[in-house]
C-alpha cells in the first residue's frame, strides 16, 4: 500500500504537468487574431473621381456631371475628391467626399460619408474639415483623423470612429501638428468634444 501512493502521486503530478503543458495560454493571442491596422495618410493629390462615385455624387445632388443641372457644381477632380473607408467594399457601398473651400460658398474644406443603405444613398456625416489620415479597423470601417480649423487656437485634429451608423467624435489627438500629451488627454476632451459644433 505505501508503495501504491508514491505512484499515484507520481501519476497526478505527471497528468498535471502535461494538462498544462498542453493548455493554451489566456494571455497569448493565435496570430491569426491578431488584427494589425494600417495608417493611410492623406497626401493633396485630386485623382480622377472614380465613375461609380460620380454617379452616386450626381444622384444626392453634390455635385453635376452635365451642365444641364443648374447651381451644382461640376464633379470635377479640380473640385472634389474621394475616399474609400470601408477597404473591403465597393464604391457603391459608400465613400467619403472631400470639398475644396468655396465650394457651396464654405471658407473651408467639406466632408461627406456617403453609406448605401438598404440599396438607397443617403449621407450619414457632414463635416467642416479635411481628411489627414484613416486607420484600418477589424470591423470594417477606418477611423477617420480629421482637421479642423479653429480661429482661436489653430487645426485641431479629431479622431472619429464609426459608431454604429454613422461616425462619431471620440478623441483630440493633435492641437497645431502637436500630439496632445496623455495626461492632458482627458482635460482636452473635456473640453472640445462636448462643445464640436463642426459637424455631426
Amino acid at each position: 500500500m505505501k508503495k501504491l501512493i508514491p505512484f499515484v502521486l507520481v501519476s497526478v503530478v505527471a497528468l498535471f504537468w502535461l494538462s498544462c503543458d498542453n493548455a493554451e495560454d489566456p494571455m497569448t493571442e493565435d496570430p491569426e487574431d491578431v488584427f494589425l491596422s494600417k495608417t493611410i495618410v492623406i497626401d493633396t493629390t485630386y485623382p480622377v473621381i472614380d465613375p461609380v462615385a460620380t454617379n452616386i455624387m450626381e444622384k444626392l445632388q453634390i455635385c453635376a456631371v452635365t451642365d444641364s443641372i443648374l447651381n451644382l457644381p461640376p464633379c470635377s477632380a479640380e473640385l472634389f475628391r474621394v475616399f474609400q473607408y470601408r477597404p473591403d467594399k465597393e464604391w457603391k457601398d459608400g465613400f467619403i467626399v472631400e470639398m475644396i473651400p468655396g465650394v457651396y460658398g464654405s471658407p473651408v474644406h467639406q466632408i461627406v460619408i456617403v453609406e448605401n443603405y438598404f440599396g438607397k444613398y443617403r449621407i450619414v456625416n457632414k463635416y467642416l474639415g479635411y481628411l489627414i489620415e484613416m486607420r484600418t479597423r477589424k470591423e470594417g470601417y477606418n477611423d477617420l483623423l480629421i482637421g479642423y480649423v479653429d480661429p482661436d487656437i489653430g487645426v485641431v485634429a479629431i479622431r472619429h470612429e464609426w459608431q454604429g451608423q454613422k461616425y462619431d467624435v471620440v478623441d483630440v489627438e493633435e492641437i497645431n501638428d502637436h500630439y496632445v500629451k496623455p495626461e492632458l488627454k482627458d482635460s482636452i476632451n473635456a473640453v472640445f468634444l462636448p462643445a464640436f459644433s463642426a459637424g455631426y
